[in-house]
């Protein structure tokens, strides 16, 4: 019983961690993307 509430709480920790990291990357990108159009539009 421990054992199997032990991999529960284990679990769950490490489902929520991916979704942060793709969240943060999902803005990284974004604002990359804009920061690009902007710099070229100025260039330009």
């Amino acid at each position: 019983m421990q054992n199997a509430q032990r991999d529960n709480t284990d679990s769950m920790p490490l489902r929520q961690s991916p979704h942060g990291v793709g969240t943060i990357t999902i803005r990284f990108v974004g604002l990359l993307t804009l920061a690009i159009v902007a710099m070229t539009l100025l260039w330009g």
